[in-house]
């Protein structure tokens, strides 16, 4: 059997592959900056006819369908914040195994801190997916509540 010194941390199978960090990194802020850039973006289409305020909306659909955006936002966003987080535990496993040896490995590194970052990213802006959806749901877009 390996012992401890002899383990890889490139080959590790702990060890979470590029895209995994990337999408842990970035999915749940592209997620919050999709949902608000469409939402304001349907929002004033909808309530901005001819470059004129009206009082409701002029699509039917549209607060129904700044929810539903909402919420497949937040599903995003939730799924990058897994991911992330995943990918913290498991670098935490090379980290500690790395530690225990003295050695340092920058790859590895450099993975343990994307995974870092993306999990405090990913609940950053879970977080702000979550205001964002509560701010539409209480205000409306039009503003004629």
């Amino acid at each position: 059997m390996n012992d401890a010194s002899s383990v890889d941390t490139n080959r590790h199978p702990a060890r979470p592959g590029g895209i995994a960090l990337v999408i842990g990194l970035l999915l749940a802020p592209a997620a919050w900056m999709a949902q608000t850039t469409l939402a304001q973006m349907l929002a004033a289409w909808g309530c901005f006819p001819h470059e004129r305020p009206v009082d409701a909306p002029a699509m039917t659909w549209l607060e129904h369908g700044i929810v539903l955006l909402g919420l497949g936002a937040l599903l995003l966003g939730v799924v990058g914040g897994v991911i992330a987080w995943r990918n913290w535990r498991r670098t935490g496993e090379i980290a500690s195994m790395l530690k225990e040896q003295g050695s340092i490995d920058r790859h590895a590194a450099r993975d343990v801190f994307i995974a870092r970052a993306g999990a405090l990213a990913s609940a950053l802006f879970v977080f702000a997916l979550v205001a964002t959806d509560l701010a539409w749901l209480l205000v409306s877009p039009c503003g004629g509540r």
